[in-house]
């Protein structure tokens, strides 16, 4: 089956936007996942994509909390996304991504509350991209990163509340791993809801690296008749994946994993 095949650019680290898609390019994808810094001008960067012939597959967000119980921090997280709709756009996109609060593992105390906002949140946000023409996908994270949305299954209770047709499910090989029970089952779950797959082993490194069963997932892709992009988002080993590490240079290490993973896939 014939889909785009991308990679993560933060994942790069703190090198120049131009440097990251040279790189990109020389790896082999067809195209990228870009940062959604709305202080940078998104024509330049849709020049520099243009000019390394990558396409945007998704547009990953800043850190922000929708469903904050504080309506100041709510707000002007909600404000954010409806900003990054119109950068998105303007950057060329298709689609972009959302999730909440990377880091906050635990809510207000009252989960229906919790729950409320993340759906009201929600709504407003997936109403605004669809008038502009923008798929959203919502990231399902592990408990490690946020307290909501851990699995498909939860995302398609999200999907069925805030009743949209636009709002897609992206899920993450390194975050099933720890939250599924089967992430084969999963993608079968999400079924034609399953907007982005974003791969990596259980280590978060190459495939064949880690224990997870990627050949497996591909084919579960294959099953559901997944049309959308495969993207690898994968770091060096480590608590700190941008620091120096024992087997050399992170970013050679990484531009490895990238394309060693990629011929696997394409197999």
């Amino acid at each position: 089956m014939k889909r785009d095949y991308g990679l993560c650019l933060w994942t790069f680290g703190d090198i120049d936007f131009e440097e990251k898609c040279k790189i990109s390019k020389e790896i082999g994808v067809d195209g990228v996942e870009v940062q959604g810094d709305l202080s940078q001008s998104p024509e330049e960067l849709a020049a520099i994509l243009k000019k390394y012939d990558l396409k945007v597959l998704s547009v990953t967000p800043e850190n922000v909390d929708i469903s904050s119980s504080d309506e100041n921090i709510r707000a002007s997280a909600v404000q954010y996304f409806l900003d990054l709709i119109s950068w998105a756009k303007n950057l060329g996109a298709n689609r972009i991504c959302l999730h909440g609060d990377v880091g906050k593992i635990h809510g207000c105390g009252d989960l229906t509350k919790d729950w409320d906002l993340l759906v009201a949140s929600t709504k407003e946000i997936v109403n605004k991209a669809e008038e502009v023409g923008l798929q959203v996908v919502f990231e399902v994270l592990n408990r490690y990163e946020n307290h909501q949305i851990l699995t498909a299954k939860e995302a398609i209770s999200l999907i069925n509340e805030v009743k949209s047709d636009n709002l897609y499910i992206l899920l993450d090989a390194y975050h099933m791993n720890i939250e599924e029970a089967c992430p084969i089952q999963a993608i079968k779950d999400a079924g034609n809801k399953l907007g982005v797959y974003h791969v990596a082993d259980s280590n978060r490194q190459a495939i064949g690296n880690g224990h997870s069963d990627i050949r497996g997932q591909i084919k579960a892709l294959d099953e559901i008749g997944f049309k959308g992009p495969i993207i690898m988002e994968m770091v060096a080993e480590g608590p700190n994946p941008f620091t120096p590490i024992k087997h050399g240079n992170y970013l050679d290490v990484v531009v490895n994993y990238y394309k060693e993973s990629l011929r696997q896939l394409k197999q």
